[in-house]
């Protein structure tokens, strides 16, 4: 099973062990991760819990982010001078000139 389907289907909140056991990592990094803010966490005093769905939308999002745009596989896909011309302002371009000292 995967674990965004094992988060979805949790219905109680994760502790740190859970977590890193189902991350299969060590539990020293969900703690450094929790204090650098890298995951989204429930901290209610000293005790550290873990939303199910929250996590699962939060890995699918990273997992978008971290995602590098393809590149066309057509040369003819990519941008050419010819488009730039929408980007260039219309009518003349005033420029300031710099008071001399």
């Amino acid at each position: 099973m995967s674990i965004i389907k094992t988060l979805r289907e949790r219905a109680e909140p994760l502790n740190v062990a859970e977590l890193a056991k189902l991350l299969v990592v060590r539990e020293t990094t969900i703690l450094r991760w929790v204090r650098r803010r890298q995951i989204p966490a429930i901290r209610i005093g000293d005790v550290i819990r873990f939303d199910g769905t929250l996590l699962a939308d939060w890995i699918e999002l990273e997992g978008a982010c971290a995602r590098s745009p393809r590149a066309p596989s057509d040369p003819g896909d990519y941008l050419h001078w010819e488009d730039l011309g929408e980007l260039v302002p219309k009518g003349p371009v005033i420029r300031q000139q710099k008071e001399s000292e």
